[in-house]
């Protein structure tokens, strides 16, 4: 006997049918609304590495390019080697050259990727390393500036009887002409040793400057009109109007009195003699700064000489105490700022200050 065949209740197969389109709509809901938050949070880390401060190339293990933060490249050259991406970087420190002609310094780091190939982090140091090296620079210039300050008095003393003597000696060879040349000389060179003496106890002293906003456009002109630059070289005042430093008003004008005497001096010879200043916002340690540069197109200074020449004493030209330069450095470090050089012979010099801004400035 034939058991009777048995077929699906039609409502139930609907009801089957149903529930399986709902749970199809459902995943597909679900799996749509993942892959829109796949995507934003895929657009965030883009954005997160895109705006960290330095640059990354991940490198297959062909050294072809997977991935990098920065693909216009770097601005500037490398000055050593071949490139972070390209084969044969040594890696560590590097330095490049920037269009403008400044150098810039970059840490390179190099690591395995988790699945083959390279990842390779290049950071901007040029901060820390110019930072690092005025640190050292102020602490051999106060151990200096201590020596100096202890034989200047020593030397006080001395020096007075020497400066009362010669100026009786003057008095007393007025009618004798030939002695008389003689002893003038002498107390010139009397003169220019207490000055120097002053000079020295004035670069040993402590600094507190009294903090206030300095618009920097008039600031220098005002500094440049005293010094008759404005008769003697052509100059150019590029200084934005809103540039504003936190200073001392009358410690920073011997800083800038300094450096525009340096670069009239170094432009003595030049064809055509050009001073340019230019200023640009940045951010100092987190906080808002102006960034300054007074350019030249003179001499230049050599490589050797530019090393030494925050040295007390130093000094590139002729004459003078060699102290300029060292007095403005310490005055710069006493303001939180930074004072450094960059100078190419034949082809004239940059000096840059960065100091901060006042607060809403």
């Amino acid at each position: 006997m034939t058991q009777a065949q048995t077929h699906p209740d039609p409502r139930q197969l609907l009801e089957a049918f149903e529930a399986f389109t709902a749970a199809s709509e459902h995943l597909q809901a679900r799996y749509e609304a993942l892959q829109s938050q796949l995507g934003q949070l895929q657009g965030e880390l883009q954005t997160v590495i895109e705006a960290v401060p330095f640059a990354i190339w991940v490198l297959g293990e062909d050294g072809s390019l997977r991935f990098t933060n920065r693909p216009q490249g770097l601005e500037g050259r490398f000055l050593q080697g071949p490139a972070p991406w390209e084969p044969g970087s040594p890696g560590g420190q590097r330095r490049v050259q920037t269009a403008e002609g400044r150098e810039l310094i970059f840490e390179e780091e190099r690591r395995s990727a988790p699945h083959g190939g390279t990842i390779v982090t290049l950071r901007d140091v040029t901060e820390a390393v110019l930072r690092a090296q005025q640190a050292t620079r102020e602490d051999r210039l106060a151990a200096m500036g201590r020596m100096a300050a202890e034989l200047a008095h020593e030397i006080r003393n001395p020096l007075g009887s020497l400066a009362l003597f010669s100026g009786m000696l003057v008095q007393d060879l007025a009618e004798q002409p030939g002695p008389l040349e003689l002893a003038r000389k002498m107390q010139e060179g009397v003169g220019r040793l207490n000055s120097l003496v002053g000079n020295s106890l004035s670069f040993s002293r402590d600094l507190h400057p009294k903090l206030g906003a300095i618009a920097l456009r008039p600031f220098w002109e005002d500094v440049l009109r005293s010094t008759t630059l404005a008769e003697a070289v052509p100059w150019e005042n590029q200084v934005p109007e809103q540039a504003t430093w936190l200073g001392d008003p009358d410690l920073l004008r011997q800083v800038a009195q300094n450096l525009l005497q340096n670069a009239i001096r170094a432009l003595e010879d030049a064809e055509t003699p050009r001073i340019t200043l230019a200023a640009v916002e940045e951010r100092l340690e987190g906080q808002p700064c102006w960034h300054l540069t007074l350019s030249d197109n003179g001499c230049g200074i050599r490589e050797e000489a530019l090393a030494k020449v925050f040295d007390p004493f130093f000094s590139t030209f002729g004459g003078g105490t060699g102290l300029g330069l060292a007095v403005c450095h310490r005055i710069i470090v006493a303001h939180g700022g930074l004072l450094f050089i960059e100078s190419q012979m034949g082809h004239g010099t940059t000096v840059h200050l960065r100091l901060a801004a006042p607060a809403g400035a």
